[in-house]
């Protein structure tokens, strides 16, 4: 089961709000080493001479880097509507404690 971390949203920096889509979405981790497998075998197309292995290992580069995108993007449109409801459940349960101390005084 992942971990959970709390977060602050309005001081959060762009760059660990990435870290934090990373830990996550595994979809989008998936995605960056395929991206990677995809850049060594053009490489080693290039260093081999195998122009047609090279070019078909690029192309899916460009592919996974798009389906990284999208991953990436996806994920944290999800992440943020989940969180967002977990942050009202928590909200409306300290709203429901308060009363029930105002009515106990």
């Amino acid at each position: 089961m992942a971990e959970e971390y709390y977060y602050d949203e309005d001081s959060e920096t762009a760059m660990e709000k990435v870290k934090r889509l990373f830990r996550e979405n595994k979809v989008v981790a998936a995605g960056v080493g395929l991206t990677i497998a995809a850049f060594a075998g053009a490489s080693y197309g290039v260093r081999t001479g195998r122009r047609e292995f090279a070019q078909h290992m690029f192309r899916a580069r460009v592919g996974f880097q798009f389906f990284t995108l999208a991953a990436l993007l996806g994920g944290g449109m999800f992440y943020d509507n989940k969180r967002k409801e977990e942050r009202l459940a928590i909200e409306q349960s300290r709203m429901v404690a308060l009363d029930q101390q105002e009515k106990n005084v």
